[in-house]
């Protein structure tokens, strides 16, 4: 069950029918008839402040009320559709194409415009989704905002007009979609798998339908699909946040007014015959390294098995310490990623995998090693310490899986329509609690046959042959800044809401202080400090964190290095302990060096599989040489096999010291406890009054367009331009571009003018603006992936965005309708511990103050729309063109 749903659940408490006044809400489009409002036939409360209600004409409604932040979730799931349930219609991918129809389009009561207008005007972040059993609509807002986004999900859920020119326009984006789709391995290996390990259900088929089926299917029988399945009895409804209950449910009601249950939808599915020889598909793309799936055909989500399959899952290679990670990542080199998954479904019986990506020296023998791994937990029982380590990860799981009101209304829908109950995670972890070690032996002598096995190998070209605020009131408290005697400085606030604890540490870094010669440097010294100490080892670190269920990570960014875990409250202070040790005494054992060393070694190879990743690296190639930006990273072969881990002591001797240095402490923890904790780990460091700064005047001109286009084997076109632009440090210029970024391609979701007219016109998968930058000025820089033979004309149409953009053609409108999007969104932005941690440390290291992100309002809102066309003028100039497509380079 990990695999697919993450299902993590309460006893129901029946508090009988209890209707709300259904006439409290505001109408949104004018009063209604009483007798047209359906009525609330039943009401349950549940634990965790969620409410279930059903109306009378089917629809099912679920509220959790959380008022930790001022967010809100609005969702719809469509029950019945997905592309295992189109019935007659399979393979045309219908429900998928009627989410990019549906999400946004016209209704009878507004048209595409207004909505986004709408949207934008108090910050949506609106999307769907389309799964092989539902389909799926939301809207995130600032909690005040949450009616109307009622308003707008259930006009799309019932009154979608189909306009011609959206209907085109979408079936050219869902074909650009298929193609490009074609060239996503992860998306390619998972339709294999699903074409192999099932010969009949309908689930076989991918959710995005076949190119030449959808050809053939009519606009009117899209629309009859809707009409058909988009009906209250089919519908979940969800609304998550700093809610009312009552309010809530007497909204949805009112908008459901008039619309009547439909005929239940049944759909008849075959039942998948037992498979009784082994199964294996080679498929070839372009790219370095091989990526294989191993799965057994096992239970439905119903089955008691469910619960000892997903233990054998985690202990499998959840975790750097689990047994799969430890000995083919780690110990015996022989993959670069591998991870297992418990995929059960509700509707058919599902699957147990485990996914393997390894060099094309290594692969043979991975997929062996995994084998015999998968296969050994049918001959010995897995140890108790490994058995209690999974549970606890389960149960964490839980706890980490509620941060957000968007991952509370997931799982509350997703449970509903899979499991018929909301908090069936609460039950599933109750259940995994039980599992015995004896348990785990069963499943595995019952599933994983070898006659059974299913083998998916996606190789790279030519190698398919080789088969064989103040206090609030829930206690949360400001942040809270520290400086230690030796310099380190402290950031501790109390946030009460769940009970977890997040510990960060920082240095200032990175790129900053790596040079091309170097490439690398940042990024192995971060994957390094977790492997090993003078008290502990590399797989005792990674063996305590796993125990726990907690989360811990060390890497090497752009501008920091940093450590950071998440652990449940009362493991804080051991958790707390060993991350200090891990950051500020590693001892870069020469053995473990060079496990990572090969592993940044394969990353690199693994670029060539990426079609995003070979853009950017040719594009920072080509960046000035004196721009951190110019340095990649990961490094290049020749840069990180120079390095060695002596070149890793030295740099943490140089910027591990405590001018340099920031801690952080967020959660359900007294803050001066924490206090303590942190000046008994960390407050023994010896200050370096001496220490080199860092340089942040680094030179970014392009003194002249430089275009480049790179011949690659994979049919898709990428486009990537970068223009010299600011610093975050230059606080008036970077809100101007975040602003002009909003206007340009939207802010933080797919939007804007670029996104309007290139996806509207059929030519791009997608496009999007993006600020590349930091304490060092960068770029701003565009990006899109397009059909091979459209390169030019796309980079033609950004082009001409960017002179309308510099010719200061921007409305009023566009540019406060920008400037509400920015704000709101970023309201609903870094709402976690672990975030609100990361955003308040760096902004502190680079010098901003670690309450920065208080003014963030006010700094876009002191942006006019004259600043936008100026710093259009003045940065949108020279850039650095990047394109990459089967095709040769135009000529100039």
């Amino acid at each position: 069950m990990n695999g697919p749903l993450c299902f993590l659940a309460a006893s129901v408490v029946w508090i009988g029918v209890a209707c709300v006044a259904w006439g409290q809400a505001a109408p949104a489009t004018g009063e209604v008839s009483p007798d047209d409002i359906p009525k609330c036939v039943s009401r349950r409360t549940m634990p965790g402040g969620v409410t279930l209600a059903e109306l009378a004409n089917g629809l099912t409604v679920i509220v959790q009320e959380n008022h930790a932040a001022p967010v809100a979730t609005v969702r719809c799931y469509v029950g019945n559709t997905g592309s295992a349930f189109e019935g007659r219609h399979l393979g045309a991918g219908l429900s998928h194409v009627l989410e990019h129809v549906v999400a946004g389009g016209s209704t009878a009561r507004r048209t595409e415009k207004e909505i986004e207008r709408i949207v934008d005007t108090f910050g949506g972040a609106t999307n769907a989704f389309t799964s092989t059993n539902m389909t799926a609509y939301y809207i995130d807002c600032p909690a005040k905002h949450t009616m109307t986004c009622i308003d707008l999900i259930a006009d799309a859920m019932q009154h979608i007009r189909f306009e011609p020119t959206e209907f085109d326009r979408e079936l050219a984006v869902v074909r650009r979609e298929m193609s490009d789709g074609e060239v996503n391995r992860r998306r390619v290996m998972f339709k294999l798998l699903g074409q192999t390990i099932y010969t009949q259900h309908p689930v076989r088929h991918p959710i995005i339908g076949y190119a030449d089926v959808l050809a053939q299917t009519t606009n009117q029988t899209i629309i009859d699909f809707y009409r058909e399945r988009y009906v209250p009895n089919n519908q979940v409804f969800v609304v998550t946040g700093d809610v009312r209950t009552d309010e809530v449910l007497a909204e949805v009601a009112r908008q459901w007014s008039g619309t009547g249950r439909s005929p239940e939808t049944y759909v008849p599915m075959p039942d998948e015959p037992e498979q009784l020889s082994p199964r294996e598909v080679f498929h070839e793309m372009d790219g370095a390294t091989y990526d294989i799936v191993l799965a057994w055909p096992t239970v439905k989500l119903s089955h008691d098995d469910l619960y000892a399959l997903d233990v054998a899952s985690y202990i499998l290679s959840q975790g750097d310490s689990s047994r799969l990670v430890r000995r083919m990542k780690y110990d015996r080199q022989l993959a670069l990623s591998v991870t297992s998954s418990s995929y059960t479904p509700h509707f058919v019986r599902g699957w147990f995998g485990v996914m393997i990506s390894s060099p094309k020296e290594t692969w043979e023998e991975a997929s062996a090693e995994a084998l015999r791994g998968v296969y050994q937990l049918r001959e010995e029982l897995v140890t108790p310490v490994e058995l209690e380590k999974a549970k606890k990860q389960k149960a964490a799981e839980l706890v980490f899986g509620q941060q957000t009101v968007q991952q509370a209304a997931d799982s509350l829908g997703r449970n509903l329509l899979s499991a018929g109950d909301p908090l069936f995670d609460h039950q599933y972890v109750k259940k995994i609690q039980e599992v015995t070690a004896e348990q785990v032996r069963d499943v595995a002598r019952r599933y994983f046959l070898a006659d059974r096995l299913n083998r998916v190998v996606i190789a790279p070209p030519g190698g398919a042959g080789k088969a064989d605020g103040g206090e609030t009131a829930g206690g949360e408290e400001p942040i809270r800044m520290v400086r230690l005697s030796n310099g380190v400085r402290v950031l501790l606030k109390r946030h009460p809401h769940l009970p977890m604890v997040n510990i960060q540490a920082y240095v200032m870094g990175g790129s900053l202080v790596d040079a091309p010669q170097t490439a690398g440097r940042s990024a192995l010294l971060g994957s390094m400090l977790d492997k090993g100490t003078a008290d502990h080892t590399a797989h005792q670190i990674a063996e305590y964190f796993d125990s726990i269920g907690g989360s811990f990570s060390t890497r090497g960014g752009r501008n920091t290095v940093y450590a950071k875990a998440t652990v449940l409250r009362e493991d804080f202070p051991k958790a707390a302990a060993l991350l200090a040790e891990c950051f500020t005494r590693p001892t870069f054992p020469d053995v473990e060096f060079q496990k990572v060393q090969h592993l940044a070694l394969g990353a690199i190879a693994r670029r060539a599989d990426s079609p995003q990743s070979e853009i950017f690296e040719v594009f920072y190639d080509n960046l000035p040489p004196d721009s951190p930006y110019h340095v990649n990273q990961g490094g290049k072969v020749e840069t990180v096999q120079r390095l060695s881990a002596g070149d890793l002591r030295a740099y943490h001797a140089k910027y591990f010291v405590p001018e340099n240095m920031i801690v952080t402490v967020f959660g359900d923890v007294d803050p001066d406890a924490a206090l303590a904790l942190v000046e008994k780990q960390f407050g023994k460091l010896r200050p370096a009054p001496d220490a080199e700064p860092i340089d942040f005047g680094r030179d970014n001109t392009i003194a002249e367009t430089i275009e480049r286009h790179k011949q690659v084997g994979k049919p898709t076109g990428m486009v990537l331009l970068g223009y010299a632009g600011t610093s975050v440090l230059d606080k008036e210029d970077y809100a101007a571009l975040t602003l002009l970024d909003a206007i340009m391609s939207g802010y933080s979701y797919p939007g804007g003018w670029l996104h309007n007219e290139l996806r509207g016109a059929g030519l791009v998968y997608y496009v999007h603006a993006f600020q590349m930058t930091g304490p060092a000025p960068g770029f701003f820089a565009i990006m899109a992936q397009t059909q091979p033979d459209k390169v030019e004309e796309v980079v033609a149409r950004i082009r001409k965005n960017v002179a309308r953009a510099q010719a200061g053609e921007i409305t009023a409108d566009e540019f406060q309708a920008a400037v509400q999007m920015v704000t709101n969104l970023h309201a609903q932005e870094n709402t976690t511990i672990g975030e609100m941690a990361q955003m308040a440390a760096v902004d502190e290291l680079l010098g901003l103050g670690y309450d920065y992100d208080r003014s963030f309002d006010a700094r876009i809102e002191a942006v006019s729309l004259e600043d936008v066309v100026r710093v259009a003028k003045k940065y949108l100039n020279n850039h650095v063109l990047v394109t990459a497509s089967p095709l040769e380079a135009p000529q100039q």
